[in-house]
């Protein structure tokens, strides 16, 4: 799941030619007829402190080192993460947001301003599996919504590095025993002054926001991993704890409905997110040590991922 603004919140992959359909002054995408290549042999891998270390005035891809099936791009700030990513986030988690249709231009305008915020800090990083963003640009296609030029080179990308290959199925199937995600996270910058709102991303909250990320592609790849975060949502929290999560969650626009959101949100924010502007013990009305007691029953009881090529914390 996206990661939101909670407070008033290098590389090319290699080089591929993509003819993008027109006709007349409409246009058309058909992400079935781009010829994916091997991510493998297309992406460099770079685990989460070699991302940290680098940067880029242009979009960085590759493949998360720790785990392969995530695919990582760093974008050099939040508008043009925001392009590329808010509509997809308004369809696939927003709680004010339609589940069945894409958001238009003004649609989307309009529903960041209610959340109080900008086009930057509608969200701070993202995450989505490849059924979901498979499912976006279908309905996106099927309405004939003009996507924008950040869309329409996030689809370049996706397809070439075999996250569209697939083709167009809805988020919640599981046919495919090789699920795949990608996440998303920007290099630093400096707060606007001129806007009431807070653009700023420094180290904190930049590193912050890639491991958040980094845990939910795992989560949506490694089972291990996913079986345990139900197993903390259902059986270590305690009911209170639970509504005090989702009214979190809620509070910073979360679909508060969707179950699976909720218990994977609460690992990232609860296991996996440092900064303390965007989540704290207080959040959720827990005392520190109550929160540290949740933590370390998590992490000594997470069963060993060795097989999967996964290492205990992010």
């Amino acid at each position: 799941m996206a990661f939101p603004r909670p407070i008033h919140r290098w590389l090319w992959p290699a080089v591929i030619v993509v003819l993008l359909c027109t006709a007349g002054a409409g246009w058309w995408f058909r992400h079935d007829r781009i010829k994916p290549i091997s991510a493998e042999q297309s992406l460099p891998r770079l685990n989460i402190a070699e991302l940290l270390a680098g940067h880029s005035a242009d979009w960085r891809v590759a493949r998360l080192k720790e785990n392969p099936a995530v695919m990582v791009i760093e974008f050099p700030g939040l508008a043009e993460q925001g392009a590329a990513m808010n509509r997809i986030a308004a369809l696939l988690e927003k709680a004010d947001a339609p589940r069945d249709r894409v958001l238009d231009d003004r649609s989307l305008a309009a529903l960041i301003a209610r959340a109080g915020d900008n086009a930057q800090t509608f969200y701070q990083g993202h995450d989505y599996t490849d059924a979901g963003l498979a499912h976006f640009f279908g309905l996106a296609e099927a309405q004939a919504v003009k996507l924008n030029a950040q869309e329409l080179r996030l689809l370049r990308v996706l397809s070439a590095a075999g996250l569209m290959a697939t083709g167009r199925r809805a988020p919640s199937e599981a046919a495919d025993p090789s699920p795949q995600a990608l996440i998303t996270f920007t290099a630093t910058q400096a707060d606007d002054p001129a806007t009431p709102i807070d653009e700023g991303v420094d180290a904190v909250r930049r590193s912050s926001v890639l491991r958040h990320e980094a845990s939910h592609g795992r989560f949506y790849t490694r089972p291990v991993y996913r079986k345990h975060c139900i197993h903390l949502w259902r059986d270590q929290l305690t009911e209170r704890q639970r509504e005090n999560i989702r009214g979190f969650l809620a509070g910073i626009g979360y679909d508060r409905r969707n179950e699976e959101l909720m218990l994977n949100e609460a690992q990232a924010f609860l296991m996996n997110t440092a900064d303390s502007r965007a989540f704290n013990a207080a959040a959720v009305g827990m005392t520190e040590p109550e929160l540290a007691e949740v933590r370390n029953r998590f992490w000594q009881t997470l069963p060993a991922e060795v097989a999967e090529g996964a290492h205990a914390r992010p």
